[in-house]
């Protein structure tokens, strides 16, 4: 599928730095900030919280700990219920802003890199709570993916969107390169990697001060994003295959090994060589009801009206808040919603024509089947859960190599829910065959 890609069109030669958003007077901290993780608070009602501090401790997922980190000095007001992005409730840490900061405007300097072991990196961002979010609908924590990974042979780093419709990581990238670079390099010593590879876009302009950068163990991987889906294992393992990198460096690029993107690269640089913790995110705000889009630093808890202000307001009233891309993102109207760390793009859409939203039955067009880039039946996935049928063997395999790309639900006449669809069969597959290996 050709795609309007922003960033082919050039629209990130517009932005020349990021800057940091106001600080809320209350911020709302979510106990969720990754895929699958609980977590259990660490603070009460009247506690005095240092920015930075931890005030919750993941369970029951692993033995090896994750925390959240308050992301603003104050006073502990209340444990609440607050919503999330993809419609859910959980509880909350709500703060009132007052204090000193430790990080905030503070000049950190880097540790030295050398004297850094593999176990101290890992242990330090289990400590910081840093996540991957590579898969922003699973993203989870970083340290717990290099703990679970028996080997890796490569690190692959995402420098683009796989969304078209959001340029986050892109211009983390642009304004972040060296500090991408230097994070890369301490994940593939974590991991004991044979090599580090960044994916760009082949039209991007400072291609020559890449070269800089480039060692025998780190190369950049040119790949064409005008084309949907681009940012995928899959499709990055393709181009790596198809390009000399392959001919011209002593290591391999497979699915088996960890695929991350520059959002979650800065934040390892922050945790390890500054000893900072994940309190803030990068983030574009965007939209045509705002008087211009912007690259900000949000802390972690900030509601997204308070957002609005540093804006310039609104210049149209939004209808729609869509959160993550208009691909594979989700949607809300809440604009009480919390930033957490798996949020990286934040768009303002004004009401339009109405639209038909009614789902109706299948109309066996073959649309699905005919976009689907790894060749799946999306519709016979999605009619077998409907009717509560047994899949045979095929089909289930056929469910867990879906990428979630989105398109099969893009094109269908009848709106049907597939892509949401197989994402749940294709967990509950995977997790069966889990539980069956024990």
């Amino acid at each position: 599928m050709n795609s309007n890609n922003p960033i082919v069109s050039n629209v990130i030669k517009n932005y020349t730095y990021s800057q940091n958003a106001f600080i809320s007077k209350t911020i709302t901290i979510p106990l969720v900030q990754e895929y699958g993780a609980s977590y259990r608070v660490l603070v009460k009602p009247g506690d005095i919280v240092q920015e930075g501090e931890k005030i919750a401790v993941s369970e029951g997922v692993s033995v090896f700990p994750t925390y959240i980190h308050s992301s603003l000095p104050g006073v502990v007001t209340d444990i609440i219920s607050c919503s999330l992005k993809n419609g859910k409730k959980a509880f909350a840490v709500k703060i009132k802003f007052g204090g000193s900061f430790k990080f905030l405007g503070k000049k950190i300097s880097e540790q030295q890199e050398d004297l850094l072991s593999p176990a101290a990196i890992t242990e330090s961002l289990l400590d910081k709570g840093v996540i991957n979010t590579f898969d922003i609908s699973k993203a989870q924590s970083m340290g717990l993916q290099i703990k679970k990974m028996k080997s890796c042979g490569c690190i692959a780093v995402r420098m683009f969107d796989e969304d078209p419709y959001r340029i986050t990581d892109s211009l983390v990238a642009k304004f972040n390169l060296e500090k991408i670079v230097k994070a890369s390099k301490l994940l593939a010593k974590a991991l004991n990697a044979g090599g580090v590879v960044l994916a760009i876009d082949q039209k991007m302009q400072n291609k020559a001060e890449l070269k800089k950068y480039e060692s025998d163990n780190l190369k950049f991987l040119e790949m064409n994003i005008k084309r949907y889906p681009c940012g995928t294992p899959r499709e990055m393992v393709s181009a790596f295959s198809r390009s000399a990198l392959k001919k011209n460096v002593n290591y391999m690029l497979s699915k088996h090994d960890l695929f991350t993107d520059s959002s979650s690269m800065l934040e390892v640089y922050n945790a390890v060589l500054l000893n900072t913790p994940a309190i803030s995110r990068n983030i574009h705000f965007s939209g045509n009801c705002l008087y211009s889009s912007c690259m900000l630093n949000v802390k972690i808890g900030t509601p997204i009206k308070d957002v609005i202000s540093q804006l310039g307001g609104f210049v149209k009233t939004p209808s729609l808040i869509i959160i993550n891309g208009e691909l594979g993102g989700a949607s809300t109207q809440n604009l009480e919603l919390p930033i957490t760390k798996d949020i990286k793009s934040v768009k303002f859409v004004s009401s339009r024509k109405e639209t038909d939203e009614q789902v109706y039955s299948c109309i066996n067009c073959g649309n699905c089947r005919y976009i689907c880039p790894v060749k799946i039946s999306p519709d016979i996935l999605y009619n077998s859960v409907l009717n509560v049928s047994q899949l045979s063997e095929t089909l289930q395999t056929s469910a867990t190599i879906c990428n979630s790309c989105g398109l099969c639900s893009t094109v269908c006449p009848a709106r049907l829910p597939l892509t949401q669809t197989i994402a749940v069969l294709k967990e509950t597959i995977l997790n069966k065959k889990i539980g069956q290996d024990k």
